[in-house]
């Protein structure tokens, strides 16, 4: 091999995460690193990679999570400085007996996808995905049971879905439904509400993980104008993050503006949702069981905010949302606020796209266009003031008041 052929691998392989100056920058260089991939690669290693390589991946993965593998690890690994580990070692974490050599070839396969680093025989070192899988707080572990709970399976019944119903774009769930045809009945959210405490929690915590990893609607839209024109004296609720899971958009506005007072600030989701602990939630903030197809009990709020709720939903249903949240406002005053996809007619990113594609397999849903966006609000009695955008943002806030 050439000197210059060794260099230029030598430079590829010294890029770090943390050498880039912004995130940013850092998603610019994962892209020009996935079309490097996509121009490297032969037709046959990319269809091995996805039909054969990731399937057995993901069973090691989650294999492991069943174990409770990637906690115990994840605890040893701080503890130890970050020491690899032994076969041996790792077994001794499992909370049930495994053969040895079954535990081995997983953690081989891991490794050599570098989700491990492999320091020796029958020893390995976890990566930063790995070690994430193992702390709670990332909901890493999370993102991964709600594929193989939710995603995959579904993700493999698509193709023979639409072909049964002759490649009719899903947009009703109550007439045709790929998770419902999957369970043959049940669709997504009564399956998830029938087991809250598996089903449901993994789409929360995957929920949870994908809004820590969007940026912030904050950082997106300008909330001191919310502020600023707010009426703080009278009672009245200021916002209400309609579908808020466990409040983390209601936390940002919070952490904000810090001085908001006690009783103004509400996260509204189904019982099953809010009754759940949540950690660090501000006492602030309350939270309140509610179904946003029945009429909206907080009246006369600054703020009505959807995050990543409207995408579940066919334009039908939206409309009966909207119609509620309509009936609350008061003119001159209330804002709907959706921090959504906002597709754009050309170059939309593959988060964008997989989201849309995700929205499809698992509850008839979708993203939506700007124009879909203004003909969807008008019909409702709704007009669009803006739609704030950011270079690095996935989605777009869009502020509308009564017409």
């Amino acid at each position: 091999m050439s000197s210059a052929f060794q260099d230029a691998v030598s430079k590829l392989d010294s890029i770090q995460s943390d050498a880039f100056a912004t995130d940013a920058e850092r998603y610019e260089a994962k892209e020009a690193a996935r079309r490097l991939l996509s121009r490297l690669e032969t037709p046959f290693e990319r269809g091995w990679t996805l039909a054969f390589e990731t399937p057995v991946l993901i069973a090691g993965l989650q294999m492991c999570l069943d174990l409770g593998i990637w906690e115990k690890w994840a605890t040893a690994h701080k503890s130890s400085g970050g020491a690899p580990q032994t076969l041996d070692a790792i077994l001794s974490w499992c909370n049930a007996k495994v053969e040895p050599n079954l535990l081995r070839r997983f953690l081989k396969h891991i490794a050599a996808l570098y989700f491990l680093e492999e320091t020796d025989v029958d020893t390995w070192r976890l990566t930063p995905y790995t070690l994430a899988m193992g702390e709670k707080q990332t909901h890493a572990d999370q993102t991964i049971q709600c594929g193989t709970d939710h995603t995959i399976p579904t993700g493999i019944n698509l193709p023979r879905f639409l072909k049964k119903y002759d490649y009719q774009e899903p947009l009703d769930k109550t007439k045709f439904d790929n998770y419902a045809d999957m369970t043959g009945g049940a669709d997504f959210f009564a399956t998830c509400a029938k087991d809250p405490e598996r089903l449901g929690s993994s789409f929360i915590g995957l929920m949870t993980a994908l809004r820590n990893h969007k940026m912030p609607w904050t950082e997106v839209y300008d909330t001191k104008k919310l502020i600023e024109g707010a009426d703080l004296q009278s009672g009245a609720p200021l916002f209400v993050d309609v579908g808020g899971a466990h409040g983390l958009d209601t936390a940002r506005l919070l952490a904000r503006h810090p001085h908001l007072p006690d009783n103004v600030l509400f996260v509204q989701d189904t019982p099953e949702v809010v009754s759940m602990d949540v950690e660090d939630l501000d006492p602030r903030v309350k939270k309140q069981g509610y179904d946003f197809f029945t009429p909206q009990p907080l009246v006369g709020s600054r703020a009505y905010f959807f995050h990543a709720v409207p995408h579940d939903w066919p334009d039908a249903d939206c409309v009966r949302m909207f119609e509620n949240v309509k009936a609350a406002f008061k003119r001159g005053y209330s804002k709907l606020l959706i921090y959504e996809v906002v597709l754009p007619a050309k170059g939309a990113t593959s988060l964008m796209t997989t989201l849309d594609l995700q929205l499809m397999n698992c509850v008839s849903g979708l993203e939506r266009t700007e124009d879909h966006w203004r003909k969807l609000l008008g019909g409702v009695g709704f007009k669009i003031n803006s739609i704030s955008r950011h270079p690095r943002a996935v989605e777009s806030v869009i502020e509308a008041e009564l017409e």
